[in-house]
């Protein structure tokens, strides 16, 4: 299957992304569940869940464990929490209708639990974004992740998480293009190859590449808010998983490129409401 290679730009796009109406409500404007890691860590689900919020999402979802909840609410306003003490509770809350996208990895750990509920969101959700240690937990066995997969799981690896997936160096950006394609056809995903260069691939052959010349992107929790955005696009009554995904990238980057030198993750998140405000004009 040859590669189809385009820039990402809002052309590709811009058709499809959510407007909402004067006859939604909440949830009619997409529920995303994000699974929140340890006390120790829950600043990565935080920031992924209020970039989900300004992007557009109606409704997001805390899920953490009982000794987190006391440290996790002072920290947020508006998301939701749900404490849940097995696995089973969270199957419950993986059943609920009203939800949109669920988003595995930022802080959650490389441990069992954090493989447990990447697979379990996979069985019953459909739009399922993977980042940082739901991608990492399953590098002594990436088959068992790529079994569970669809055409439009995402995955949103930087290149380190990319090579324990998929074993490969990355090198010049025809090498990029060429591996992160082969990798979306042998795990059957959509792609995201985090860098200066974004590769966004599909296994359908399907590749767009995101220039962008915000170096300063590269601050701690930024993979985080660039996963809450896409998570906010994708699903139900939302975009289809790959013009989610490039439509996130495009907005991630040109927000580092606005905001430039001492910009922090949080930065990001205050002016996603004004990107996209231009954006639809």
């Amino acid at each position: 299957m040859s590669i189809k290679i385009n820039q990402n730009n809002p052309k590709l796009w811009i058709t499809n992304f959510p407007r909402p109406s004067a006859a939604d409500h909440k949830y009619t404007r997409g529920m995303v569940v994000i699974n929140c890691g340890p006390k120790s860590k829950t600043g990565a689900a935080r920031l992924a869940a209020r970039s989900a919020l300004r992007v557009g999402a109606g409704a997001v979802k805390l899920v953490c464990s009982e000794d987190v909840v006391d440290i996790l609410e002072p920290q947020i306003s508006v998301e939701l929490i749900s404490v849940i003490k097995n696995k089973q509770d969270f199957q419950n809350i993986l059943k609920d209708k009203k939800i949109s996208s669920v988003l595995i990895g930022p802080g959650n750990g490389i441990n069992n639990e954090t493989k447990a509920r990447a697979l379990m969101a996979l069985a019953f959700v459909d739009h399922v974004v993977l980042d940082a240690d739901a991608l990492t937990v399953f590098a002594d066995n990436p088959e068992e992740l790529f079994i569970d997969c669809y055409p439009h799981t995402i995955f949103t690896p930087h290149e380190g998480e990319f090579k324990k997936l998929f074993g490969n160096d990355i090198g010049n950006i025809e090498d990029r293009v060429l591996k992160t394609s082969e990798a979306a056809k042998k795990s059957n995903t959509i792609i995201v190859l985090k860098g200066a260069d974004t590769i966004i691939a599909s296994p359908l052959g399907e590749v767009v590449i995101n220039h962008s010349t915000a170096s300063y992107l590269a601050t701690a929790g930024s993979g985080d808010v660039l996963a809450g955005i896409i998570s906010s696009l994708v699903g139900k009554n939302k975009m289809n998983s790959f013009d989610a995904a490039c439509a996130g990238v495009w907005i991630h980057s040109k927000i580092g490129e606005d905001l430039g030198a001492g910009m922090i993750a949080e930065d990001i998140i205050d002016l996603i409401p004004l990107k996209i405000k231009q954006l639809l004009k």
